[in-house]
């Protein structure tokens, strides 16, 4: 089940950061700012947070706005999925929610940044099979040997 975040999903996000191995703790620190931020705005004038339950419990969430200054785009700022659940759909559940929300708002393309290190293979693989393409990189982005890779799907 898809369903926005409350304030009492934040450990379990959390929790589920931490999990992943995937982010540092300064990483870590940003998207509960992000998840706070989200909570305490709403989805009209902030970020729009959705998280995914697997037999009453949160497994996946993800981080969404619309991009200051454009028309439609959309971010998908972070998605993560507890490594237990990952495998079993969650993610595709989650990723076709998010086209579905910004489709009904009138968006029309989804962007996604991430990290080109040989850790976020999977991660990128999982964009390429959702229909997003790379639309570019940058070399050394985050820090030396750490490129960013941006990706676009147009819904």
């Amino acid at each position: 089940m898809v369903r926005p975040l409350t304030a009492l999903d934040r450990h379990a996000v959390e929790e589920i950061l931490v999990a992943s191995g995937a982010f540092s703790a300064e990483e870590v620190r940003v998207a509960l700012q992000m998840v706070n931020e989200g909570i305490a705005q709403g989805p009209v004038n902030g970020y729009v947070l959705l998280g995914v339950e697997v037999e009453v419990v949160l497994c996946g969430y993800a981080c969404i706005g619309s991009t200051p200054l454009t028309l439609s785009t959309w971010h998908v700022y972070w998605i993560c999925v507890h490594p237990d659940a990952q495998g079993r759909g969650v993610g595709r559940a989650l990723q076709a929610h998010i086209e579905e929300y910004v489709r009904s708002r009138g968006g029309e393309r989804l962007v996604v940044e991430t990290s080109g290190r040989l850790d976020y293979q999977r991660s990128r693989q999982f964009y390429e099979a959702a229909g997003f393409r790379m639309s570019g990189r940058i070399r050394d982005y985050y820090k030396p040997g750490d490129d960013c890779v941006w990706y676009c799907k147009v819904l």
